[in-house]
Order: C-alpha cells, then structure tokens, then sequence
C-alpha cells in the first residue's frame, strides 16, 4: 500500500505549528491539523476522538506544549509537569492505537538535559538534574522521548524526537510569560525605542550562553533529520553558541537603534551555558542554518512590526 502524502500536525495553531504547516504544505503535503479549538489534549477523551477521526498519515508531528517562561517557571512545575506529561501519554496512545502506520516527530527541549558547562551530547540525555527553573516541564519532555522510544520498541513503531534549539520568528506568541526570549527581547525593545528609551536592560548574565535558530531554519533541520534518522532521540540543532549580549546587540542593529546595554541586579537568571552538541545531526545530514541572526531579526521586524 502506497504511503499516504499526509501529515497531521498536533498543535497546528502554535509558534512551530503556525509555521510548519505551510512549509509542508508548499512541499505538497495534504495536512490535518489540530489546535486549541480541537479541545484539551490533556483529556484521553478528546485525544481519542480527534485521532480516531483523523485519516490515515505518514507522519505526526507533535509540537504541542503547555510552556511557560522567565520566573513564573518556578511556582508551576507541578502543574506543567501533569498538562505536559498527560498530553504526551495521551499522543503516545492514540499513535498506537489509531495511526501505528505513521511516523511520530516530536519536538524536544535542552531543559531535558542536566546543567553543564560543555555541550551536550545525545548521551547525556536525562542524565543528570535539570536547572530548577525547568524541572516539572523538563520531566515532562523525558517522558515523551523515552515514552516515544518505549512505544516504538514494545509496538513496532518508527519516531523521531529532535531536541531543538531556542526559536525566534513569525507567530511567537509575546506574552511575558510565554514568548521565547528572543522574541521577547525584541518586543521589548521595539516597544522601548519607541517610548525614547535611552538605554536597554538585557536581564540577567549577559554572559549567559545559548543557541538561537529562527524558525524556519528549525523547521528545515526537522525535515533534513527525518530524512536521515530514524528511532532516535537527536539533537537538532547547529552547534552555534551565541551570549544573550550577543543576541541584544543583534536586535538593536536589526531595529537600528544605538543605545548603551544594562544590566539591572536581581532580575531572572536561568542556566548559565546551555548548548546541545549536534554532531550527530549536523554529520549526518548535512544541514547547515541559511538565516543569520541580524538578518532574522530585521525580516521579523518588517513581518510584524512595521507601521
């Protein structure tokens, strides 16, 4: 029987989904999505009723999550660790049940990892306890690389779980507690610039350590890695370390705005380096990213900021 040329998309309607949908669409792919009007995916009811509904794909990609960031992380790490972990179990289940034929992608995160100084290889995967900040949402996403390479095992499935980068572009959700940094410093700087501001606060170390990758490029890594890898936890990403300085300096170019840089004591501080070490991927893929960051950040600003 031919592969059907569909995909389903859970989470459709989020910062990745938002922006995975048309690229899939633009290869040719048929896609069913499914978002927040669908219902709570943290109902085994609801999962069950929209996977059994759903036609037949060859691939899943799961890249729903109930995240939250900056401080707010710390008060809430039960609640994220019971959403996050009843969605992934409940995807894990309807996959089997309802469509053991397809693929399953799913999207990790680096708080799966411990803290560490050096980049971090797939080997190190759960190894060790996650920065405080992350703990509940961090165990959650073990959970679903572990459960995907659990169910895949036991139920002759194939999956794919890419630890990804942190994102920047279109469709960022810009909430204080929700949006990615990167989108969140350049709000915040947009809005700034305009009031007059004569100074800009990078919270934090701005000695702090992260990889950044715009969206589009992540999405393209996704696809390379799929292409390749199977039955894999994988890191995917490309091995580029930039300083949270680096990353304000980059948005005040993009915005054209030349004031000096603070650092106000006390404000949120989360893990100092975190780096994955993508070797593996970049190796076997051959994907290397095509978006700068200054140049990512001046589109981002022409899609959604300009008067």
């Amino acid at each position: 029987m031919p592969e059907p040329e569909r995909d389903l998309v859970v989470g459709a309607d989020g910062f990745l989904g938002c922006n995975l949908v048309p690229r899939l669409q633009a290869e040719g792919r048929e896609v069913v999505g499914i978002g927040r009007a669908a219902g709570d995916l943290a109902d085994w009811a609801t999962v069950e009723r929209l996977f059994r509904a759903a036609p037949p794909v060859a691939r899943i990609f799961h890249v729903v999550t109930r995240q939250r960031t900056g401080a707010v992380q710390y008060d809430i790490q039960g609640e994220l660790l019971a959403i996050n972990a009843r969605i992934h179990l409940n995807v894990l289940e309807a996959w089997r049940l309802f469509q053991p034929q397809a693929k399953l992608i799913s999207t990790g995160s680096s708080c799966t990892y411990p803290e560490s100084a050096e980049p971090l290889p797939e080997a190190r995967f759960g190894q060790g306890p996650t920065h405080p900040s992350v703990v509940g949402y961090g165990l959650a996403k073990q959970v679903l690389a572990t459960g995907s390479a659990a169910y895949a095992h036991q139920y002759g499935l194939h999956f794919l779980h890419c630890v990804l980068a942190t994102l920047y572009g279109p469709h960022d959700n810009k909430a204080a507690d929700r949006s990615h940094f990167v989108g969140a410093l350049l709000d915040r700087a947009v809005r700034e610039k305009a009031a007059g501001a004569e100074s800009f606060e990078v919270w934090g170390d701005p000695r702090t350590v992260r990889e950044v990758l715009h969206v589009d490029d992540q999405i393209d890594a996704i696809l390379a890695a799929d292409r390749v890898f199977d039955n894999a936890i994988l890191n995917c990403a490309a091995n580029t370390p930039v300083t949270v300085e680096a990353v304000a300096q980059a948005a005040l170019a993009a915005l054209d705005w030349s004031v000096p840089l603070v650092s106000p004591p006390g404000s949120f501080q989360g893990a100092a380096y975190k780096m994955l070490d993508s070797t593996r991927f970049l190796d076997g893929t051959g994907w290397r990213p095509r978006i700068g960051l200054e140049a990512g950040l001046r589109s981002l600003v022409a899609a959604e900021y300009a008067a």
